[in-house]
């Protein structure tokens, strides 16, 4: 019975509609051997006290509790600084995390992330990516439900005995003045903590009324040496690197794959999928391809299985790209500074851990606005007794992250006022201009649809073969509203491949541009 309410809770969290908002909560019965029904998340009054029964009987008035006044949460409203994310990994057959999109992720602006219909991995990602934003009501309304549900005073992880297998990870994170984490493995089984169902359910379903799919135009690129084609079996699947515009040999620290490539880099691998070794002439390279979504910028994955197995790395040097975290300001490193107390923290998607030798220069160690800095690390793994370890810092630089800004309030006049708004915020389609009327073998153009509340816009370039109708073509689409909230609603292309004679054709279509 379990297991049917647990695949019906999966099936709830894929939907992207966010239900409608209630106005009184009433937490259901709790039981411990079931996934308890998720509630909708925003309320419009006080949280009531737990029914003493399944029964509809109201509880007498003058046992109910005073009302419940939220507080307001103070949090950090820098842009880069994510607040809350959830998310559900791991399992049978889980999905490679370069094409796994996270469950949900708001950052302190009101931007929100998450997942929406599942499709396919051979696509690129294993599901819809969805933005938009949320009030900062909407936030403290969240906020103070994690707080009322008592999601702050649970244990980091919880794991059920006996263990059922090849279970998902369910997880959340909250960022305030500390990072509040907890997992649960196998949620919906014995000893899954109530709160935290019914957490995961609230934060879910705080989602920005007027969300809009996102659709990837770049993505990150990086290829690591392993071995020579003769050092491989016959029975080891190899794909053949075709993209002779980015050498794997060039990707070695990683790399920015952006227009035009990408469509055809991301159709390469894709194709491969999920199988990520391939030969440039007699090299054999592990390739990592991710596209890039909002402001997850690529952090590596080394620090989790380090701090697990702590003797197993002794002496091993890595290149950490993560969070500069300062002197462990979010609480997430394990124990103490191992040399000094200049030692400072790093953490990427994994885990955390203390670095021994200077961060990099104008970072102070003592403060929170520091703490969503990235940066790069070379360092050498350092065993200490009782299971402990640090880095010991080779070389580290800070890398640029751009971000970006919120949408302002400012009212867009018309068209043109609407046009040179995306221009200024995607440079990728600053160039393109409107064609000029009756000239043949043009290669942009700019399509105007006008709405009621603004504009939707599609951005047009072609290229070789122009006066015939150009072969290569590639769309962006933007949706801009005359309060001046902008946002890249996606982008479709279809890009000829030499070497097939066939067309590679990523994202879709929109608004009926190009005409079927």
């Amino acid at each position: 019975m379990f297991m049917q309410r647990f695949i019906g809770l999966l099936l709830f969290l894929s939907a992207c509609a966010p239900l409608a908002t209630p106005t009184r909560l009433i937490p259901p019965t709790r039981e411990p051997t079931a996934a308890p029904t998720l509630t909708p998340t925003l309320f419009s009054e006080p949280i009531s006290p737990l029914p003493a029964s399944e029964t509809a009987t109201p509880l007498p008035s003058a046992t109910l509790a005073p009302p419940v006044t939220p507080a307001r949460i103070s949090y950090d409203k820098n842009p880069r600084a994510l607040l809350i994310e959830a998310d559900i990994s791991g399992g049978f057959a889980p999905t490679p995390r370069n094409a796994h999109v996270t469950a949900y992720r708001l950052y302190a602006d009101g931007l929100v992330v998450f997942a929406g219909e599942r499709v396919s991995p051979a696509s690129g990602l294993d599901a819809v990516v969805k933005t938009g934003f949320v009030s900062e009501k909407e936030i403290q309304a969240l906020l103070n439900s994690l707080n009322q549900a008592s999601f702050f005073s649970l244990d980091a992880h919880y794991h059920p005995k006996p263990a059922p297998t090849d279970m998902p990870t369910w997880s959340i994170t909250v960022y305030l003045n500390k990072a509040k984490n907890v997992s649960v493995y196998a949620a919906g089984f014995q000893g899954t903590p109530q709160n935290f169902m019914e957490a995961f359910g609230r934060i879910a379903q705080t989602r920005p009324a007027d969300a809009q799919t996102f659709a990837p135009s770049d993505g990150y690129l990086q290829a690591t040496l392993a071995g020579a084609s003769s050092d491989f079996g016959a029975n080891v699947p190899i794909g053949e690197w075709t993209n002779a515009s980015v050498k794997l040999a060039d990707a070695g620290e990683g790399i920015t794959i952006a227009a035009p490539h990408y469509a055809a880099l991301a159709a390469l691998v894709s194709r491969q999928y999920p199988n990520t070794l391939f030969r440039e002439g007699e090299r054999v390279y592990r390739v990592r391809f991710a596209p890039n979504l909002p402001r997850a910028f690529p952090l590596t994955d080394w620090i989790g299985p380090i701090v697990s197995a702590p003797r197993e790395f002794d002496g091993r040097t890595f290149e950490v790209v993560g969070y500069y975290r300062g002197a462990n300001i979010l609480g997430e490193a394990q124990g103490n500074p191992p040399k000094s107390k200049s030692d400072w923290v790093i953490a990427d998607a994994t885990g955390a851990m203390y670095v021994t030798g200077a961060p990099p220069a104008g970072f102070d160690l003592n403060s929170p606005r520091d703490v969503w800095n990235v940066v790069r690390l070379r360092a050498t793994v350092v065993y200490v007794r009782l299971g402990t370890s640090y880095l010991e810092a080779r070389r580290v630089e800070k890398i640029s992250v751009m971000i970006d800004p919120t949408p302002t309030s400012a009212l867009i006049a018309n068209a043109d006022a609407a046009i040179a708004t995306v221009k200024s915020r995607y440079p990728e389609v600053a160039k393109i201009g409107k064609a000029k009327a009756g000239i043949i073998g043009g290669s942009t153009d700019i399509t105007v649809i006008e709405r009621s509340d603004g504009w939707d816009l599609v951005f047009w370039e072609g290229w070789d073969d122009c006066p015939a109708g150009c072969i290569n073509n590639r769309y962006a689409y933007f949706s801009v509203k005359k309060d001046g909230h902008l946002q890249k609603a996606g982008e479709y292309t279809r890009i000829h491949n030499a070497a097939t004679n066939s067309f590679a054709v990523t994202g879709a279509a929109m608004w009926g541009i190009p005409k079927p």
